[in-house]
């Protein structure tokens, strides 16, 4: 990695103090050396599960191999609030055990969280850049409580524009050395279930102390990027800082203002809208450039539960898309890449966000299949999320599009974290980007605390942290810390999924006898994946339980039955009745009338 790297002290204040013994006194798993073809995790949970690796789960915002967008949305309106499981909820319980979901935060961390301010205090906004006069604002989901960015817009006298993205200064109160730091280090991200968040810093942090919410000062590290007015980005400067928001909105309100819609709700933001509107034109000025420059461009389906006070589902929707997401979504990507960049600028290594292009004998054999389907791949040896955005907008005209989709997808890789500098590029193939890492959610994941407590190192120690951030020892913890932070975002992953089904098999089990409508989403040897729309709700019903002799011829599954033969097609109707439901394997069993 450039000049040969030498071997300072380290100091405890900065460095992640052998990562292996801190992350074993927690009771996390070390992950094994994983070699250059290695591409995912096999992991051994604690009732003796296996888990391969886990497939993209559907989650709010732009799919390019990872959820670019917000946090899940973890609960309801239906809602009371968040629940903590107790022993008595045994599904939910062997769920989180079987996952190593670390649920409850040791005395110790508590401890240290006690001796916290309420509020930041006068002494802490020394040396930092006050930005409390200016209009930030936050917009959240209905249910967010832990508001880790704000965002702000102003047109500058050169016609430019200058876009803030403010973010929750989490570093200053979690410190290298500290029991919090250990337990948020082996947590490595929050989990989104749909009840509850199991969150990777205690409430007083997450939703107090470093959440921004409006009219109180909080500390925040301030991404400032100039824009001409082609969109591109022509300067950026990044500050520790201390802000206060003027308002905790919410996409769904800031997208009736946008749309011209006429209530109390809108009038009370309609100081915001100027600045809304200035946000709503960069937007759409970013896409364009995203889309010309070959990024993955699609909205994924996100599943709500909704519940009542007893915390029992009582039905499950599609919570709606809106742009205000989407704004919110290009400012982080927006801001990402300007602290990516100046690593990148400085030649040092970080632990990037980084997104492989799939393997070319994949694609092959992906094509191939498409093939069959008459959907044509283009562009095999250099595919780009464009081409791959272009094969979807196809599908989406046929009857059977969601399968057709399914199989796309295939040709995107999952995105990862790994440790790269000037020689050795990042790159994501899904945001056509390099030098592009986590920086905007501190209080929810532990890489963007680790950005952020080295950028500040750089500035305030200089060459020292440069030289300490490029020796081997500390290259060696940043590859762990990376390879630990992707399995753990993985199994949360897992987790939510896990849990997401738990609560279909509990909602769908007074259901069990009734015949109803499926549509066919995909058809293997193995069966049918069906989706029942009056549940909103998607099944399996194997292939064995109806007949014998599989065979395929595109998307059409025959079975044989005695006599008698079976046909389906992939989004075509079906009867089917609900058989049953097995909590072991969290399935919905289901048969033909």
């Amino acid at each position: 990695m450039g000049k040969k790297p030498k071997k300072p002290k380290k100091k405890p204040s900065e460095g992640l103090s052998s990562f292996k013994d801190l992350l074993r006194a927690q009771g996390g798993e070390v992950p094994e050396e994983t070699g250059a073809k290695d591409r995912g995790w096999t992991v051994h949970t604690a009732d003796g599960m296996t888990i391969g690796d886990a497939e993209e789960q559907e989650g709010a915002g732009e799919t390019v191999g990872e959820r670019i967008g917000r946090r899940p949305q973890a609960y309801g309106p239906m809602n009371t609030g968040p629940k903590v499981y107790r022993e008595e909820d045994s599904e939910e319980m062997r769920i989180l055990q079987s996952f190593r979901v670390r649920t409850v935060f040791p005395d110790d961390v508590l401890a240290e969280v006690e001796d916290l301010p309420e509020d930041p205090e006068e002494k802490d906004f020394e040396g930092r850049v006050d930005l409390r006069g200016e209009t930030i604002f936050t917009i959240d989901g209905e249910d967010a409580k832990d508001y880790d960015d704000a965002i702000g817009i102003r047109r500058l006298p050169n016609g430019n524009l200058e876009l803030g993205v403010h973010i929750a200064d989490v570093g200053h109160y979690v410190r290298p050395g500290t029991a919090l730091d250990a337990e948020a280090l082996a947590r490595a991200t929050s989990v989104y279930l749909p009840d509850q968040v199991v969150p990777m810093l205690p409430e007083k942090i997450s939703n107090h102390l470093c959440s921004l919410v409006p009219h109180r000062d909080r500390l925040a590290y301030s991404v400032l990027m100039e824009f001409d007015p082609s969109g591109k980005r022509v300067a950026s400067r990044v500050h520790k800082s201390v802000i206060r928001s003027v308002h905790r909105n919410t996409y769904r309100v800031v997208q009736d203002l946008l749309d011209g819609v006429k209530s109390e709700e809108t009038e009370e933001i309609a100081f915001l809208h100027d600045s809304l509107r200035l946000f709503r034109e960069w937007t759409i000025q970013q896409q364009k450039i995203r889309d010309a420059k070959g990024s993955l461009r699609m909205q994924s389906r996100e599943r709500k539960f909704l519940f009542d006070e007893e915390h029992e589902v009582v039905k499950i929707v599609d919570a709606p898309r809106y742009f205000s997401q989407t704004l919110i979504e290009e400012t982080a990507l927006a801001a990402n890449q300007a602290v990516g960049d100046l690593f990148r600028a400085r030649g040092l290594p970080t632990i990037y966000r980084v997104h492989p292009r799939k393997d070319p004998e994949e694609i092959e054999a992906i094509a191939k299949m498409l093939a069959e389907f008459g959907i044509r791949v283009p562009n095999k040896d250099r595919l780009s999320g464009r081409d791959v955005g272009g094969l979807i907008r196809i599908a989406r005209n046929r009857p059977n599009a969601d399968a057709l989709i399914q199989r796309i997808m295939g040709l995107v890789e999952r995105a990862t974290y790994a440790v790269k500098d000037h020689i050795d590029t990042a790159k994501h193939w899904g945001l056509a980007r390099e030098a592009y890492l986590h920086f905007t959610s501190p209080i929810r994941r532990y890489p963007d605390l680790f950005v952020h407590r080295w950028l500040h190192a750089i500035e305030s120690r200089g060459a020292e942290a440069e030289e300490e951030l490029q020796t081997n020892e500390f290259l060696e913890d940043m590859n762990e810390m990376a390879q630990h932070a992707s399995l753990q975002a993985n199994i949360a992953e897992m987790a939510e999924k896990a849990m997401g089904d738990l609560k279909v098999c509990q909602y769908m089990s007074p259901h069990v006898g009734e015949t109803l409508e499926a549509k066919i989403l995909r058809v293997s040897r193995y069966g049918l994946e069906i989706f029942l729309k009056d549940y909103n709700v998607s099944g399996f019903l194997p292939a064995r339980s109806i007949g014998e002799r599989p065979e395929l011829k595109g998307p059409t599954l025959i079975l044989r039955a005695g006599r008698r033969l079976f046909s389906f097609t992939e989004g075509y109707a079906i009867q089917v009745r609900i058989k049953g439901v097995d909590f072991l394997r969290l399935q919905v069993l289901f048969e033909l009338p």
